[in-house]
């Protein structure tokens, strides 16, 4: 760690941190997955149509991050957010919280902010891929059995075995959760290599175009399902 550069050592210590607390959480009793959905619907209903965010502890702590948005490191906790919600699915807004402030808070580094969010998600998404080919199946079907039940869920499914690998990148570059990228590109017997890959391409398109939209033409933010209260929340961590 000691023969990279700063940023890139704190990312690398930032992922490696990040692996006991994902296994902490897949840890946990099993009791309640659609609880945990229903909250993540819950968190996105919140971002589309509440005037203000502030609301449950992860959105305050967020809340209160975003003074520290013009620091170097702030995309860094964006970046870790976006892993850790993979194995929570309720961080959602606190998530897109910091990632617009991010790039609001350093406009000029709008790439790099973008590529370090989409290497979270590529993170996240291994970590549950490795513990995926550990476990089987059952890991997502005990974690997040709501998640496969939704309907939206088979037709994504659907959607990659008729595309194979573009249908895959396709979905990565969605406002969606990543799940059944990881799934499909278990069941299918794709490398790791491959689906982590493919997962990183299109988050990359994604948060790319997030993050010029957030500079240029905030309000069509809308068509990621964000309305303008995120973005007036995220702004002010700017203006402060």
């Amino acid at each position: 760690n000691s023969l990279l550069r700063k940023p890139a050592a704190l990312l690398l210590g930032g992922a490696v941190l990040s692996l006991p607390v994902m296994a902490l959480l897949l840890s946990m009793p099993a009791a309640a997955p659609s609880v945990a959905v229903a909250r993540y619907f819950a968190q996105l209903e919140a971002v589309r149509a509440t005037p203000t965010l502030a609301q449950g502890p992860v959105l305050r702590a967020a809340v209160a991050l975003l003074q520290f948005a013009g620091a170097w490191w702030f995309p860094l906790v964006a970046a870790l957010g976006t892993a850790v919600n993979l194995f929570t699915l309720v961080l959602t807004a606190a998530t897109v919280v910091l990632y617009l402030a991010a790039v609001l808070g350093r406009p000029s580094r709008w790439v790099s902010t973008a590529l370090a969010n989409a290497v979270g998600a590529a993170a996240g998404s291994y970590a549950l891929l490795l513990l995926l080919r550990s476990h089987g199946e059952s890991l997502l079907a005990d974690r997040f059995g709501a998640v496969l039940a939704n309907p939206s869920f088979d037709k994504l499914m659907s959607a990659m075995q008729a595309h194979g690998a573009a249908g895959m990148l396709g979905v990565s570059c969605l406002p969606l959760i990543l799940h059944p990228v990881v799934l499909f590109g278990y069941v299918s017997g794709r490398s790791d290599a491959e689906v982590i890959g493919l997962i990183l391409a299109g988050r990359t398109i994604k948060y790319l175009l997030m993050a010029w939209l957030t500079k240029n033409a905030p309000g069509a933010l809308r068509f990621f399902g964000i309305k303008g209260a995120l973005f007036d929340l995220a702004a002010k961590a700017k203006a402060a």
